[in-house]
């Protein structure tokens, strides 16, 4: 077990790692704010230690930036010790992936040369991210890029090594400064060699100018690209108050309140309509039409994305419906990547002892492969709510055609908390990642159109009822889509491949 003191310092170190994700953003703050748990980690007298350095570090780092799973938790009725429960329990378990780096980079990087140490550790990390990624209840905020947002410039880069490798030179520069830490409190002998610290921190700061050269490079590609004709498309934002919104007493009134944003004065008529996740107040059943979404695609003639509870066979799913513009149900999507225990129950056997667990989730999921949307955009993806939060899911769909994204949403759920800014700019990376145009529809907000370089070039805000009048540009100017989308996740492998051969070349403390 580590000191009282050593376990606080990695606890802070965590939240202000998480303190660079929307909506504090101080972005700049992830560049240091690891290395005192590395220099934690290099002190600690056994891997059991590094763990709990580690779990306390995790610890730090989600909990601050899921606060709002507490404040739900109180939203939707739950009591305070409940909500804690829930929240330090979902916590803990996602801490678990830095109690694993903290253990495994103790092992794997004793007797390892400094000049390796950095990048052994940004390895390691990546490696267990990327590994992690795909398992439930996850809830996708451990990607240390994400702390990169507000740099538009350096998020292009995604577009070819994928989501790992912002996160990837994050970890690197903590401990690289860590490792000048060390070294200044040594004495040097004369004359110096260029340290491995120096040298270090001049490669970083290389990827880093290529990087954000690669970058300006494409958004002045963006600049200087033919607009060209361009398609009108429309997302509606009811604002409806989630806790209301399968009261029978308020169904007519939700009813009505589509019908009034529908009915406002538009300059044209619009080529796509979409509506939020859930929008509808009864279940959909498969094989039958949407009286009230059929009537208003007949009356504006094109189709319109819907999103709503459906039923078939006995199970219910949460899915998207594209209507075509004649009033009949053309396609369907089911979400794949359910909320855990929002959605589904992961561990059913606690509802033995937690009986409130009983009553939560029983959707069934959608198959891992769904047909694309026809739409007049083009190949469109449906996405439904937090699985915008799984860069490979966008990644598949867009491998397979897809030129927009619609992530049709409800974070309702989360009213004025950090939440719903961080799934929006989640939207960001996988439109620069894939280079597709997103599409967002939120009951609450925030919508928005954000474009192949990641630009939001619409948007509604946070609780602001009204509908997003856009516009997307008719020609597709990545019909490639982009090297990552093409070739998947191949630095992230890259790196598990590293780890691996840490691992069989030895390196551990005799």
């Amino acid at each position: 077990m580590a000191p009282s003191g050593a376990l606080l310092t990695a606890l802070l170190c965590g939240a202000l790692t998480g303190l660079a994700l929307p909506r504090p953003g101080l972005c700049l703050l992830a560049w240091i704010s690891l290395a005192p748990v590395f220099a934690l980690w290099r002190r600690a007298a056994s891997w059991r230690e590094a763990a709990f350095l580690g779990l306390a570090g995790g610890f730090g780092y989600h909990g601050l930036v899921l606060y709002w799973i507490y404040n739900t938790c109180r939203f939707a009725g739950l009591s305070m010790p409940l909500g804690l429960l829930a929240w330090a329990a979902l916590t803990l378990f996602l801490a678990l992936n830095w109690a694993l780096i903290g253990a495994a980079g103790w092992r794997l990087t004793q007797g390892r040369s400094e000049g390796l140490r950095p990048w052994a550790w940004a390895a390691l990390w990546t490696a267990v991210t990327f590994f992690c990624e795909r398992w439930t209840p996850r809830l996708g905020a451990d990607l240390l890029g994400y702390t990169q947002w507000r740099y538009l410039a350096l998020l292009q880069v995604g577009s070819i090594v994928g989501p790992h490798f912002l996160g990837f030179l994050v970890v690197a520069a903590n401990a690289v400064m860590e490792q000048s830490w060390i070294e200044s409190g040594r004495e040097v002998p004369a004359p110096a060699p260029v340290s491995p610290a120096a040298a270090n921190l001049a490669l970083i700061a290389l990827l880093l100018a290529a990087s954000w050269g690669y970058g300006v490079f494409e958004l002045a590609r963006r600049d200087t690209s033919s607009r060209g004709p361009v398609m009108r498309v429309e997302a509606l934002q009811p604002a409806v108050d989630q806790y209301q919104k399968f009261d029978a007493y308020y169904a007519q009134r939700i009813r009505e309140n589509f019908d009034q944003l529908l009915e406002q004065a538009r300059p044209a008529a619009p080529a796509l309509v979409v509506w939020p996740e859930s929008s509808l107040t009864d279940i959909v059943a498969i094989g039958h039409d949407i009286p009230q979404v059929a009537d208003w695609s007949r009356k504006l003639g094109c189709p319109q994305i819907v999103g709503a509870v459906s039923e078939e066979g006995g199970k219910v799913r949460n899915s998207a419906f594209l209507v075509s513009a004649s009033g009949t149900v053309q396609a369907v999507y089911h979400k794949r990547q359910l909320v855990p225990f929002g959605e589904f129950q992961p561990f059913p056997v606690l509802g033995r002892f937690v009986g409130i667990l009983n009553q939560l989730g029983g959707l069934t999921p959608g198959a891992a492969v769904q047909p694309l949307f026809e739409t007049p955009l083009g190949r469109a993806a449906a996405g439904i709510c937090y699985e915008a939060m799984f860069p490979h899911l966008a990644r598949a769909d867009a491998a397979r055609g897809a030129r927009v994204v619609v992530n049709v949403t409800n974070d309702g759920w989360y009213k004025d908390t950090w939440g719903p800014y961080q799934h929006f700019q989640a939207n960001v990376f996988r439109a620069v990642e894939d280079r597709v145009t997103v599409l967002r529809c939120a009951n609450t907000g925030i919508s928005g159109v954000i474009d192949p370089w990641g630009v939001v070039t619409a948007r509604l805000a946070l609780n602001e009822r009204g509908r997003l009048d856009a516009e997307v540009p008719a020609d597709d100017p990545f019909p490639a889509r982009s090297f990552y989308a093409r070739h998947g996740d191949w630095f992230a492998g890259f790196c598990l491949l590293a780890v691996f051969s840490l691992i069989i070349s030895g390196g551990r403390r005799p």
